[in-house]
């Protein structure tokens, strides 16, 4: 699985002013979602800038991420998330699941430009997944998003999915996964072994996508890889299950 950037060696941790990175922000991503023709609406955008804020002020405690200068976030984290919105074409689930979502990538931001979708978003670490419980509420989401604090893998998912009140014998699950550690091995045995699941998104490295395309796990298919502007070797491999 890629990393969080292509950068290979971390830059030094900036302090987080939110006075001055927001701003910055809201024009960085205001930017890139007109010169890759993303369409989001104000409130959509305001919620994205929120999150950025909320990101920034929680960093410094709980190490979410390397990249919160506002053009590193707004490219890297937002766009990076916001670009694979074309790729989910076709019947796809109302209900996804997001894989070790840290910081909200990319299911939270996913949450802000889709409404008519629902996430899980899943988060082993106690104080992450506190973390994301609290954006989301600040977000007014609530009624569409929650928070599993723990790991989703085939022998506790079923369990997670109970407690956030999915009935996957009524509703198609989606999983997403951006940067999830051992990724390469742990996802495609999630989507081998947990029989819910109909649909994936999967933030890939080239090299890993490549790989995933020549053997996806059994029972399943790569629809397509979709490219991201965030670098020659980004991309989002679309998976869907075989029909029986």
């Amino acid at each position: 699985m890629a990393d969080e950037s292509p950068l290979k060696t971390p830059a030094a941790r900036r302090v987080f002013v939110a006075g001055e990175a927001v701003p910055m922000f809201r024009a960085q991503l205001a930017a890139l979602l007109t010169a890759h023709a993303i369409a989001l609406d104000d409130a959509q955008i305001a919620a994205l800038v929120t999150h950025y804020r909320l990101l920034g002020e929680a960093n410094a405690q709980l190490n979410l991420t390397r990249l919160i200068a506002p053009a590193e976030a707004a490219r890297w984290h937002y766009l990076d998330v916001l670009a694979a919105l074309p790729g989910f074409a076709g019947n796809q689930p109302s209900l996804w699941a997001d894989v070790g979502s840290g910081g909200g990538f990319p299911g939270l931001a996913l949450a802000i430009a889709r409404p008519d979708w629902r996430f899980i978003l899943t988060e082993r670490r106690a104080k992450k997944a506190a973390f994301l419980a609290d954006c989301v509420a600040a977000l007014g989401l609530t009624a569409r998003v929650q928070v599993y604090a723990g790991e989703f893998e085939p022998g506790t998912a079923p369990r997670a999915l109970a407690s956030c009140g999915a009935d996957v014998s009524r509703e198609t699950l989606g999983v997403v996964a951006r940067a999830v550690e051992d990724g390469p091995r742990r996802l495609p045995r999630l989507l081998k072994k947990l029989s819910s699941l109909t649909s994936a998104a999967l933030w890939l490295g080239a090299s890993d996508a490549a790989a995933l395309a020549r053997r996806p796990p059994q029972g399943w298919v790569v629809e397509r890889l979709h490219p991201l502007p965030t670098g020659e070797r980004r991309v989002v491999a679309m998976l869907t299950r075989r029909a029986n």
